[in-house]
């Protein structure tokens, strides 16, 4: 899927509605079984996590992740392109079993879906050119800062700088190359999704992630409300795939040293829960 027909993809999500919603009665995990495919609504805008390769094909850890949980559940997976926008409503509606794209869990959030618990983490900061003279986020009083539709972070920037204003763009990319053309003058976003884009820049020292972290949170799977079964056989797949070392090494693949992100596992400071 080209990113034209992603687009147009993710208008028809929102415009459809709930009118068209076909949400299983039962479990999830049954209707997956049965199916024998899970569905799994994936990014393809985030470096690292979600992106589209030369071939076409949509790659990264989140992708990895998903397909390492279908193997364990003896299903196949199918990967379901989402934007930040259209990701829970494709869940609500029974369009796909599982969200697996950098979803951060937010009180807000878990009021309409429910989650597994966290595989990443990450806080949420400030990029900017480094020829910005931008160094804090006091500094973005009447600033621009964008970000993509559906995310949390200009909520963050505001409790923090009320003065800054926000703009939200289809994608990440298109944010930061709305700030690299001088259209914005800042990027905000998770921290993760800051270091991606600046690695896959022309010239990635021309930009600098700044400013305290304005909150932050695990990535975790979302599924739809009350089934516990579910959500419960993708915790405990979550956690096997953390105590055999599965989850190093898709790290390692993917955002570790010799990556273009080249973070050690110790700058995410992340650990899974794992219950004995």
């Amino acid at each position: 899927m080209n990113r034209r027909q992603f687009i147009a993809v993710s208008g028809l999500v929102l415009a459809a509605g709930p009118a068209l919603a076909q949400v299983p009665a039962g479990t999830a995990l049954d209707e997956v079984k049965k199916r024998g495919v899970v569905r799994v609504g994936v990014r393809q805008d985030v470096p690292g996590f979600g992106i589209v390769d030369e071939k076409g094909n949509t790659i990264g850890f989140d992708i990895d992740i998903a397909t390492e949980l279908a193997h364990r559940l003896g299903v196949k997976v199918e990967l379901v392109p989402v934007t930040a926008a259209t990701r829970i409503p494709l869940l609500q509606q029974g369009r796909i079993d599982m969200i697996v794209a950098t979803l951060t869990h937010y009180r807000d959030r878990d009021k309409v879906v429910d989650f597994t618990i966290g595989y990443f983490w990450t806080g949420q900061k400030l990029m900017v050119k480094k020829s910005s003279g931008i160094k804090t986020v006091a500094d973005m009083a009447g600033k621009r800062a964008g970000t993509t539709v559906g995310a949390l972070a200009l909520k963050n920037l505001a409790a923090a700088q009320p003065k800054a204003i926000g703009q939200t763009f289809e994608g990440y990319p298109e944010a930061f190359l709305a700030m690299q053309q001088g259209l914005i003058d800042a990027v905000v976003a998770d921290i993760i999704i800051l270091a991606g884009l600046r690695a896959n820049a022309p010239k990635p020292d021309d930009y600098v992630i700044i400013g305290d972290s304005l909150g932050g949170g695990d990535y975790a799977i979302g599924v739809r409300e009350n089934d516990s079964k579910w959500r419960d056989a993708l915790n405990f797949s979550l956690q096997d795939l953390w105590k055999d070392g599965t989850w190093d090494k898709i790290y390692a693949k993917w955002i570790g040293p010799g990556t273009k992100l080249n973070l050690d596992k110790s700058e995410i400071g992340f650990k899974m829960e794992i219950w004995e």
